[in-house]
């Protein structure tokens, strides 16, 4: 016995589908008519139907030129394949929709062939290089979303360069990359430039993994952290201080209440003798503490400024950096949309490049590299042309060291005394006179 489906003659009453992971996976953070291009040609490819460039152009209402590029987006995103006609490979080309859970879930692609070949091929390079692959790594996608909650923000194009940088180039495990952004927004520096910095950092001291992060942490608290930064001050270079030294240490910074700029000062005051002590600091200070008011009251100003105080006014500069960046941004799309649409494409890159994964096809690691290449470049010639730099939009922290935030991880930044200073006037409500930048 056969069965049949009666025939429906009317094209606009028959149905298109559509795969879930299409509208889950590639249609949110797709532009808009791009995904108007990919359901009107699915439609036509499932019901045999031609349709030329112009007049699908005219029936979506844009232009042709935008019709072109939505192909060339969704091949990049490996949901399409264009089979160009002519041996040059240039005069036109047919539309391929590709199955987008074979790609997804690597169906089918472990048979030889161009796709898996390719797969195959780029994985064996990745394992070789010792990296981790970051197409469709479960893994990055969390990262991202938890690093896009710490720092309040999108990600942008630096922040998912570095990513890729740190874990492709420097070879850092991304548990590792998580905890440094707990670990900076514990420290309230929940900016993308210091996490890097922070995990940088770490990789130079051979720690790759969390961990190894973990108990590098415990053992570098903040009192071990002043210690440190003593002894380099004092010695030329960071040897750990003895129980004598510590105490000695210790009585400064708790009972004779100096701050550790104030030590830091007294220990540069040892560059004229033969070999630096803890007993010709200890003089220093001590003639210090007996100068008389105006050193007394020089030291009082000092300590009214309190870590709360010059935290919440680190965090005023910070604010103001971003918000300003915001601003030039803002302003600059306005009168340049050019530019706000590489840099959306960019960003867009960045993330499909991470988050997404590859899908197969012509999305392959060499090819999204090439198109961000592409659209950096982009960016920076329009910026150039505009008379701007390539940081331009980036926000500009008065410290280019610390971001504003007084602190690396080699210790105290040399901005802190000026930062302390600018906080005491902030605190005051009065003039901060010329901005000042280290």
């Amino acid at each position: 016995m056969k069965y049949v489906i009666e025939p429906t003659n009317d094209f606009f009453l028959k149905d298109t589908n559509i795969e879930n992971l299409f509208i889950s996976e590639y249609m949110i953070s797709a532009p808009s008519d791009y995904v108007k291009v990919y359901l009107f040609g699915a439609m036509c490819s499932q019901h045999d139907m031609d349709l030329e460039t112009k007049v699908m152009a005219s029936t979506l209402g844009i232009t042709e030129d935008k019709v072109l590029k939505a192909w060339e987006y969704w091949e990049t995103m490996g949901a399409i394949k264009r089979l160009y006609i002519g041996e040059d490979g240039e005069l036109d080309f047919s539309v391929q929709f590709l199955k987008l859970k074979n790609r997804f879930y690597s169906i089918g692609l472990d048979t030889p062939g161009e796709d898996g070949d390719e797969r195959a091929a780029g994985n064996e390079e990745n394992e070789k290089a010792g990296g981790t692959n970051v197409f469709g790594n479960e893994e990055i996608k969390t990262l991202i979303k938890n690093l896009e909650k710490i720092i309040g923000t999108q990600m942008t194009t630096f922040g998912f360069e570095a990513i890729i940088n740190l874990v492709n180039e420097r070879h850092a495990q991304v548990d590792l990359i998580d905890y440094a952004a707990q670990y900076s927004a514990n420290r309230q520096k929940g900016d993308m430039r210091y996490i890097v910095k922070v995990v940088e950092n770490w990789l130079d001291k051979g720690i790759r993994d969390k961990e190894s992060a973990i108990r590098y942490v415990r053992e570098h608290d903040e009192r071990h952290f002043v210690y440190s930064v003593i002894m380099k001050t004092l010695f030329g270079y960071d040897r750990p201080a003895n129980l004598g030294e510590k105490e000695m240490m210790n009585r400064w910074l708790d009972e004779e209440g100096f701050s550790l700029e104030r030590i830091l000062e007294a220990c540069k005051k040892t560059t004229g003798i033969r070999e630096p002590n803890f007993n010709y600091v200890n003089k220093v200070l001590e003639g210090w503490k007996k100068d008389g008011a105006k050193e007394k009251a020089k030291e009082q100003k000092a300590f009214e400024v309190t870590p709360h105080d010059l935290e919440n006014y680190l965090r005023f500069l910070r604010e103001e950096a971003q918000t300003a960046a915001k601003q030039r941004a803002t302003e600059l799309y306005r009168r340049h949309p050019e530019v706000r649409d590489v840099e959306r494409r960019l960003q867009e890159a960045y993330r499909e490049r991470i988050i997404k994964g590859s899908r197969g096809g012509a999305a392959t690691k060499a090819e999204y590299d090439k198109l961000i290449q592409e659209l950096k470049g982009k960016k920076e010639s329009l910026l150039k042309e505009l008379g701007l730099g390539p940081d331009y939009l980036e926000p500009k922290y008065k410290c280019e060291i610390c971001s504003d935030t007084c602190t690396t991880e080699e210790g105290v930044c040399i901005c802190k005394p000026l930062r302390v200073a600018e906080a005491w006037e902030w605190i005051l409500g009065g003039s901060h006179g010329e901005e000042s930048k280290i």
